[in-house]
């Protein structure tokens, strides 16, 4: 499993966190039942443009990034050059560096992600949770048949539905959000 984004992927990345990241990523941000300490995770973190404002609501937390590309992870470091309470991993395994999260949050990063690799994924994500922890995503409503599976996946591994809406995101198009709590 290894993709590295294009330049002009990571161009028009940063052009969007640039313009749209108050309407795209912190709206997405501000919605993350977060209180300042909670250990969390960013899966897929891209080049951090929703850990970018979680970052900022974490005094006592800490917030772990994770990505399979080198480049993306090359540009979170960057994006969040000013931010003392992160860890930057490459996931180069089936194993989450961290066990207990009492977050963990998915933005735009499920739905490139090959069903076969799903089945393994969502299982390790909802074992990384604390019991009562929260699993958030945010995925293209275009993207119907793949948010099917995501579903099934995470009432299959024990985390129960909390809140569930579809949002209209600048750019982007409609998204569905979900709220997972593990039991």
């Amino acid at each position: 499993m290894g993709y590295e984004p294009s330049h002009m992927e990571t161009l028009l990345t940063r052009f969007a966190f640039i313009f749209c990241g108050r309407s795209v990523y912190k709206t997405f941000s501000d919605h993350l039942p977060l209180n300042g300490s909670e250990q969390v995770l960013d899966f897929g973190c891209g080049m951090g443009t929703v850990a970018y404002y979680v970052a900022k609501r974490l005094s006592h937390g800490k917030l772990t990034c994770l990505d399979i590309s080198a480049r993306w992870l090359k540009a979170c470091r960057r994006t969040l050059r000013n931010c003392e309470n992160i860890q930057f991993f490459k996931w180069e395994s089936r194993v989450l560096p961290h066990e207990s999260y009492d977050v963990a949050y998915c933005h735009f990063a499920l739905h490139d992600i090959p069903d076969s690799d799903l089945e393994s994924i969502i299982p390790a994500l909802a074992r990384s949770l604390k019991p009562g922890g929260v699993l958030v995503f945010r995925e293209p409503l275009n993207e119907a048949e793949k948010i099917g599976l995501i579903k099934r996946l995470m009432e299959h591994n024990g985390l129960l539905l909390k809140d569930s809406r579809v949002t209209d995101i600048p750019l982007m198009g409609n998204a569905l959000e979900s709220v997972y709590i593990r039991r």
